[in-house]
């Protein structure tokens, strides 16, 4: 059910990963990253209707009828036609480009739920899990598990076991060998709080390293403790960056043996509210590093581009139109997806509704064209090329997108 009080502040940030010399991007391994905090206050941008010709879509329902909204949270394609989509109690596949999806047997343990999933290949995948007992106190209870498949998902097998109020949130490979996951080691206090926690592995998950102090430095506040959790992870053979939970952005070119401090993001609304922010995922192009996500709520609905430019950070932000995901087709041309929200009075005098929505920019997010929206009330979280002009989109309550970009 969608929760009013859920806020999801989405921003993609444009940064060069060849420098980390400006003002807000020094090294960090002591308290001076939380001081560098970059205070965001949004520009409008420019929602432009019928500049762009709009696209025709194929919608698949995954699980063949909708699904509830937030229901579906993960996807992958690792090519054309092979591609998963997970929800916190299920997982699907297609070796048909989506035209056909599979429900696969594993179910998640009683009091367990999915939180994420990673493919390097059509056979070999891992899968994580985080169980929560309630009958300890608030905050506490938790495990999780990480499992792995050599046959695409039809079944798995638990791999390795993190007994001790670990929350694992993201996994990602590079390759069959070397993987990482993050989240959170829940520390017993009054209350109870998050605490950074990074694992990796060099031979395919069979052994787990906790190697979470270098990364904890870079974020620790003034008070010594890297209150955070970890959100995504983006992995290339020369760097891996992490985004955190509550926006904060690192990056290490060793391996994680040392960690350097990019940016710590917090939403200041026109009214100059501080928002609580939930950043959902990185993304990059070149050399730019970009955080995706959407902001929906009691505060309002709206989604946010924020780029490096002219050696500080600008919010470009959409009004009613929260973004969960991007891709750049070229150095200034943009697909994002998100839900499109129509105002009340605006409904009864057109034909809009609410709908999940694909944007194009043309200016690197400072203005934008809606050129599909959704047949129901949804939000597309997922977007990825699968070839040439064709995208592929995912939303929540389990749609399936297909389109082609025209030129």
């Amino acid at each position: 059910m969608r929760c009013n009080t859920l806020l999801l502040t989405c921003v993609v940030v444009g940064y060069s990963l060849s420098c980390v010399s400006h003002g807000d991007n020094q090294l960090a391994t002591n308290s001076r990253a939380q001081k560098q905090i970059t205070v965001l206050r949004p520009v409008p941008a420019v929602l432009n209707e019928e500049t762009h010709p709009e696209v025709q879509g194929t919608e698949t329902k995954i699980k063949g009828t909708a699904g509830e909204p937030y229901e579906f949270t993960h996807a992958q394609f690792i090519s054309e036609n092979h591609g998963w989509a997970m929800s916190s109690a299920s997982l699907y596949r297609t070796i048909n480009a989506g035209k056909t999806w599979e429900l696969l047997p594993k179910e998640p343990e009683k009091d367990a739920r999915f939180t994420s999933f990673f493919f390097v290949d059509e056979s070999h995948g891992w899968l994580t899990a985080v169980k929560q007992v309630s009958a300890k106190r608030y905050g506490l209870g938790n495990s999780s598990v990480i499992m792995v498949t050599d046959d695409g998902g039809q079944s798995w097998k638990e791999q390795a076991s993190f007994p001790n109020e670990v929350v694992l949130s993201e996994i990602r490979f590079l390759n069959t060998s070397e993987g990482i996951a993050v989240g959170a080691q829940v520390i017993d206090d009054k209350p109870a709080y998050y605490e950074l926690l990074v694992v990796k592995t060099s031979n395919a998950g069979n052994e787990w390293n906790n190697i979470s102090e270098p990364a904890k430095a870079a974020i620790k506040n003034e008070y010594g403790i890297a209150n955070d959790s970890g959100r995504n992870i983006q992995w290339r053979p020369s760097s891996m960056l992490l985004l955190t939970r509550y926006g904060k952005v690192i990056r290490t070119t060793d391996g994680g043996k040392t960690w350097e401090f990019i940016a710590s993001f917090q939403d200041k609304r026109p009214d100059g509210v501080i928002s609580s922010t939930g950043y959902h995922k990185l993304a990059l192009d070149g050399d730019q590093v970009r955080v995706v996500a959407g902001g929906m709520g009691d505060e309002g609905y709206w989604g946010d581009f924020v780029v490096h430019e002219h050696d500080r950070w600008t919010s470009y932000e959409i009004a009613r139109t929260p973004i969960l995901d991007a891709v750049f087709v070229s150095n200034n041309e943009v697909l994002a997806c998100g839900l499109n929200v129509v105002p009340r009075d605006e409904k009864r005098n057109s034909h809009l509704k609410n709908a999940g929505v694909i944007l194009r920019s043309f200016d690197s997010g400072k203005s934008w064209q809606p050129i599909y929206r959704s047949r129901s009330d949804e939000t597309f979280f997922f977007l990825a090329r699968a070839k040439d002009r064709e995208f592929y989109s995912v939303s929540d309550t389990g749609t399936f997108l297909r389109f082609t970009l025209p030129q």
